[in-house]
């Protein structure tokens, strides 16, 4: 994996130029504070490596094990002291599907993360009205209180004696910025504009693609390699196929440009896109397309999969992405990797694996399985061997995340 071109290009610059690089991100976030934890998907076809999605309310924290949870736990006692001196007291709100047992285990390891990081941590819940223990999926106990307000002054459980001073979310706000939230006194991780009622992934995927022109400039590197196109549509309603005609004539488009990319870098195959929703996040709503026929002829039961996505939200905006094939795999089977950071930095990587796709699927789906590639204890060779391909995958999950920083939303609260 590590062979690949695109890996030899960018260990090159990394080492050759490390230091410029890393006073380049330095004067980066001089200009913005970055989210305290971020998550980003990447793929690898070995001619290519690129971001394909940058998660604000990410889930999986129990998947940090080892050193990779020391490094969660170090790197946020240093966002605290760099960004929020002093602050000790934290709500961490979660997302409201509570049956979602190994969701709760990601609570859990988040929760247990801040705890660790010395700070006085307490569970929200915007959608319980009392007190509630929560069974993880390994039997781990979680405790949810309820959310109240008296003006600005938010507080956390009946007795209303717990005053936060930070709100960290961890729900992505699908269907809506919640009242309770509005104009209160702590500061909310992220914003609530960041919620996915609000985000759009063409907006993300453009701030980083500009980002990516910048650096790309300064350091004499094709950015193409480090990028995705992307186009948009909307209006649309899988359901009753208005709008499909838009869809169909841009993925043409889209596979046309791949196209002409293909010949230029000497690519063979043939180039393909995914069809995503502009938002959200599970792997709802997404099918792949090699050409506009294919989106014309969707069956039924695909248009439903594509129409409605997390809770019951309709998909009515899609970002056609090109596509990048993993050639990355784990025991024989396709992977992608995850990247996890604190404060715009790594602490740590794992591998989104599924057996029942292929290289030009969207794994992050039924029969995925994970495991770690980046900590020294890996139990298979095949992980161990990506293990020196951390400072790439790091790069390209940094790049994300500062992207994440330069998006600009302003919070709605009529949703």
């Amino acid at each position: 994996m590590a062979s690949s071109p695109i890996y030899q290009k960018l260990t090159a610059l990394l080492n050759e130029r490390g230091a410029e690089v890393e006073k380049w991100f330095a004067d980066q976030y001089a200009l913005s504070i970055p989210h305290y934890n971020v998550s980003v998907d990447v793929r690898h076809s070995g001619y290519k490596i690129a971001p394909v999605d940058t998660n604000l309310f990410p889930a999986g924290f129990n998947l940090l094990q080892g050193d990779s949870r020391t490094r969660a736990v170090e790197e946020t006692k240093k966002y605290f002291r760099r960004y929020l001196e002093n602050v000790k007291d934290v709500v961490l709100i979660p997302e409201n599907h509570t049956r979602n047992l190994y969701y709760l285990e990601n609570v859990y390891s988040l929760h247990s993360i801040l705890k660790d990081a010395g700070l006085n941590v307490r569970i929200g819940g915007l959608a319980v009205t009392e007190k509630t223990e929560l069974q993880t999926q390994s039997g781990k106990t979680i405790t949810v209180e309820p959310l109240s307000r008296e003006g600005s002054v938010l507080y956390v459980g009946a007795d209303k004696k717990f005053i936060p001073e930070i709100v960290v979310m961890n729900n992505d706000l699908s269907s809506g910025s919640p009242d309770i939230l509005k104009n209160i006194d702590p500061m909310i991780l992220p914003g609530i504009g960041f919620g996915w009622y609000r985000r759009r992934k063409t907006e993300h995927f453009e701030v980083y693609n500009q980002l990516v022109q910048r650096f790309s400039q300064q350091f004499n590197f094709d950015p193409w390699l480090i990028s995705t196109s992307f186009f948009r549509c909307g209006e649309i309603n899988f359901k009753d196929r208005t709008g499909i005609e838009c869809v169909a004539i841009t993925v043409d488009k889209a596979i046309h440009a791949l196209k002409q990319k293909y010949a230029e870098h000497g690519i063979t195959g043939e180039p393909y896109v995914f069809v995503k929703a502009n938002s959200g996040t599970y792997g709802m709503g997404i099918m792949t397309a090699r050409s506009g026929q294919d989106v014309i002829e969707i069956n039924k039961k695909d248009r439903n999969k594509m129409n409605v996505i997390k809770e019951g939200t309709q998909n009515t905006d899609v970002i056609i992405q090109e596509g990048v094939p993993t050639v990355d795999t784990i025991d024989g089977k396709v992977a992608e990797p995850m990247l996890y950071l604190i404060g715009g930095t790594p602490v740590g990587c794992n591998y989104r694996v599924n057996q029942n796709r292929d290289a030009f699927s969207n794994l992050n789906s039924e029969g995925m399985t994970f495991k770690s590639a980046c900590d020294a204890d890996n139990e298979t060779q095949d992980a161990d061997s990506v293990g020196s391909s951390c400072p790439v995958l790091g790069f390209i999950a940094r790049l994300a995340a500062l992207a994440a920083t330069q998006e600009c939303y302003e919070p709605r609260w009529d949703i």
